[in-house]
């Protein structure tokens, strides 16, 4: 990479998790290099998703690198157990370049910790997105309340920790 910006790594549960929330346009606002894989891609079989990741990546705003070793991705796979091949493709790039995973898939999170490297989820983009004025309070609350009714496994103690943050630096403004 020619940039100084920090690489992060989606996975599928991330790029749907962040559609679904309607927050993937302000998402690419944020100041990082956004990488993907070919194996990613795949998984993306929604018509109106596809569409979107295809026009994600036309308009270089979401970058697929296609330069993944496989005999390194399948040792992933081999040594990781419950990790899906795409799952292990986000790690093996995320070790390549040294980026951040933005994962919600427990497993691929574990894994992603294990080697050493930074994870992070949907409650860090809100956070990340609130913090640089790109959600307003009432907006990132609500992105939360709609995430958990989403998501069955969405952690619930942070994301409760996270709302009562927000609340509380909208009472000591």
């Amino acid at each position: 990479m020619s940039t100084n910006k920090e690489i992060v790594i989606q996975d599928a549960c991330i790029l749907f998790d962040l559609i679904d929330l309607g927050l993937i346009s302000v998402f690419f606002e944020l100041d990082y290099d956004v990488m993907t894989t070919p194996q990613v891609m795949i998984e993306v079989l929604d018509g109106d998703q596809v569409s979107l990741a295809n026009n994600l990546v036309k308009n270089g705003r979401l970058k697929v690198d296609d330069k993944g070793n496989l005999t390194e991705i399948q040792e992933i796979l081999i040594k990781n157990s419950g990790l899906s091949f795409a799952d292990s493709s986000v790690l093996e790039l995320a070790i390549r370049v040294n980026g951040t995973v933005l994962s919600s898939d427990l497993k691929l999170r574990n894994a992603t910790s294990r080697n050493g490297l930074t994870v992070r989820g949907v409650l860090w983009i809100v956070e990340e997105l609130h913090a640089k004025s790109l959600l307003s309070s009432d907006e990132a609350i609500s992105k939360l309340n709609h995430y958990q009714r989403i998501n069955d496994r969405a952690p619930r103690a942070e994301m409760k920790a996270l709302v009562d943050r927000i609340q509380n630096q909208v009472l000591n403004r």
